[in-house]
């Protein structure tokens, strides 16, 4: 579980997002990462239990609290949330598992995020070639149940999925799979309340999502492998 300190600091750096504020509370960042890492390094066991892994140190699974502010309007220099990624091992996994804890938008999540206009091409057309078998994986009831239907809503104003008004180039609007094609990118996500993130139940959430997941990420890692 996370502690509700660790979710109570992010929310109070939220609203005090200035230097001063964060070095006269630095002990309080310290203790919330410190919980952070203590929770990931008891996650990890139950994810090597499914799937394999990538090694590193314990402390690199904890994302920099300071945001690059160079190309954005906003000048906050901290972020208000705690997240980290989990890298799946082997050259063919190419998914990763996103973190992210939060007061209020705790979520975990991973795909295909912000892909490169060759990338996107690829993605669009193995969903046009085997639409058949993406379709069944994103439409499997317990699939659903844990992360909802993939169709470019908004995920908590923090990422939008977004897609096309129009068929891209190359294709028709009669296409089966169109709406999915017109997507800008291929994400999945699931939500946690604060209830949850501070129960002993989450590390078991976060497991029976990660099984539902990984048939979604491995169909996109053999575009992302090519």
């Amino acid at each position: 579980m996370i502690k509700k300190e660790t979710l109570n600091f992010f929310k109070e750096l939220g609203h005090n997002n200035n230097k001063p504020w964060f070095e006269k509370n630095k002990p309080r960042f310290i203790a919330a990462q410190e919980d952070y890492l203590n929770f990931i390094q008891m996650l990890l066991p139950e994810i090597r239990k499914i799937d394999t892994i990538y090694e590193k140190e314990l402390k690199k699974y904890a994302l920099r609290v300071y945001r690059d502010v160079r190309f954005s309007k906003d000048k906050s220099p901290y972020k208000d949330h705690i997240s980290g990624v989990i890298e799946r091992a082997a050259e063919n996994k190419k998914c990763p598992l996103y973190i992210h804890i939060q007061a209020g938008s705790s979520f975990i999540g991973g795909g295909v995020y912000q892909p490169t206009p060759d990338l996107l091409k690829k993605v669009r057309q193995e969903i046009d070639y085997n639409g058949s078998e993406f379709n069944k994986i994103i439409n499997k009831k317990t699939f659903l149940n844990v992360f909802g239907k993939l169709d470019g809503t908004p995920l908590f104003d923090k990422i939008t999925l977004d897609k096309l008004v129009r068929p891209p180039k190359g294709y028709t609007e009669d296409n089966p799979n169109i709406e999915l094609i017109k997507l800008k990118q291929y994400i999945i996500h699931r939500h946690f309340d604060d209830e949850v993130v501070t129960s002993k139940n989450l590390i078991k959430e976060i497991v029976v999502s990660y099984k539902e997941a990984l048939p979604f990420f491995n169909f996109l890692d053999t575009v992302m492998g090519e």
